[in-house]
């Protein structure tokens, strides 16, 4: 397997000295025409951006969005010629699909796919430690209309995932994917989480004066309860005091983002309410937080990432998790904490969990609000709300 590995990154890399440069290949390629047009008409813009990431990179990846994407988004945004695209329009949208490092089609198809930094660092769309770009995520999904897998690339919410068409194209600085469409640009997490279904909580934190919290932290998890979810809860809502809101939204709230590749089952990740923190298991591919399912993964915000929640997460958990479909092997999912109580982030960077190792859950049922609220007046109900309430 190793040899196998070695011996493709070694063809790779003899096909990359002998491949020709990005905007020869884009000529070449009969469905990337209208690209090569409007990358022709920005100058050296275009070739700039490719040229500031170092020649000591690994290389680099470009997702390319073929003709049919780019006759779509010219419609869209009343563009009638590709020699009238306004270069401060389109540049962070090249931005973003320019990738730091050197991603095949392999390597997104590998079980969880993978989370790629990119070169949009404008700050409208990308407020991330130490200046980082903004990512995309891409995995192998199943096409209900092709009956076949095909790699899907996440980027903001409010518009649709796209699908490689072509993969591995080799140019001199790395590898090509051909994209059906455009990735779309982040929007701040409130407005992120509102798409997604959870406009009630939003509604909260403003009413608590916590929005421009919310948008501003930059590098944050967000788990954000569904608005059904926050419906249920309401005869326990309505009786918690606005310090109680503020530790719920607080233990709805991780500092750095943690994207499904840095999650592992049985893993202990501290929040931002001090002393709290929450178990990740995953069962069928399905992610649970404290028990409760992400009903949506991987929810690419400005200021981070988002996972809205199939219910409220409790203060204290027991283990205790209902798979959300029957599984082949358990109905239960075996905890076990990371090596180290380490993950790795965005870039190979590392951060630091609990790492604490937790037994095995022994029963089913998912927690819920009425009987968390029997702990006790100090577990705040299982915090409502989710999000950036960090001070």
């Amino acid at each position: 397997m190793h040899i196998r590995t070695l011996l493709g990154s070694t063809l790779l890399t003899a096909s990359a000295v002998n491949a020709q440069n990005f905007l020869e290949v884009v000529q070449k390629t009969p469905e990337l025409s209208l690209f090569s047009a409007i990358i022709s008409g920005l100058n050296d813009t275009f070739n700039d951006l490719l040229k500031s990431i170092g020649p000591d990179d690994g290389g680099r990846t470009i997702l390319v969005p073929n003709d049919q994407a780019i006759r779509s988004f010219m419609v869209n945004n009343n563009i009638k010629s590709p020699a009238d695209v306004p270069v401060e329009k389109v540049i962070p949208f090249l931005s973003y699909h320019v990738l730091v490092n050197n991603i095949s089609s392999a390597q997104f198809a590998r079980p969880g796919g993978a989370v790629v930094e990119t070169k949009l660092q404008d700050e409208r769309y990308a407020l991330l430690r130490n200046d980082s770009g903004q990512v995309v995520y891409g995995t192998r999904k199943a096409n209900e209309e092709k009956k076949e897998a095909a790699i899907e690339i996440k980027s903001g919410v409010e518009g649709s995932n796209i699908q490689i068409v072509k993969q591995d194209v080799v140019f001199n600085q790395g590898l090509i994917h051909v994209v059906d469409g455009f990735l779309t640009l982040p929007t701040n997490c409130s407005k992120t989480i509102q798409h997604q279904g959870a406009e009630r909580l939003v509604t909260y934190i403003k009413r608590l004066g916590l929005l421009d919290t919310l948008d501003s932290y930059p590098g944050a998890t967000c788990f954000a309860p569904s608005d059904e979810a926050i419906e249920k809860a309401l005869p326990v809502l309505m009786n918690m005091t606005d310090a109680q809101l503020v530790d719920a939204i607080k233990f709805h709230t991780l500092l750095d983002p943690y994207y499904t590749p840095d999650l592992k089952d049985g893993q202990i990740i501290q929040t931002s309410l001090e002393g709290a923190s929450i178990t990740v298991n995953i069962v069928d591919g399905d992610y649970y937080f404290n028990g409760i399912l992400a009903k949506t993964t991987n929810d690419i915000a400005r200021n981070g990432v988002a996972y809205l929640l199939d219910g409220i997460m409790p203060t204290e958990f027991n283990g205790t998790i209902t798979p959300s479909k029957p599984s082949a092997t358990s109905a239960q999912s075996t905890p076990t904490a990371p090596p180290n109580g380490t993950t790795t982030g965005v870039g190979g960077g590392t951060r630091t969990s609990t790492g604490i190792a937790t037994s095995a859950p022994t029963a089913t049922g998912t927690p819920n609000v009425a009987a968390v609220a029997t702990i006790g007046t100090s577990v705040f109900v299982a915090g409502l709300l989710a999000l950036l309430a960090v001070f």
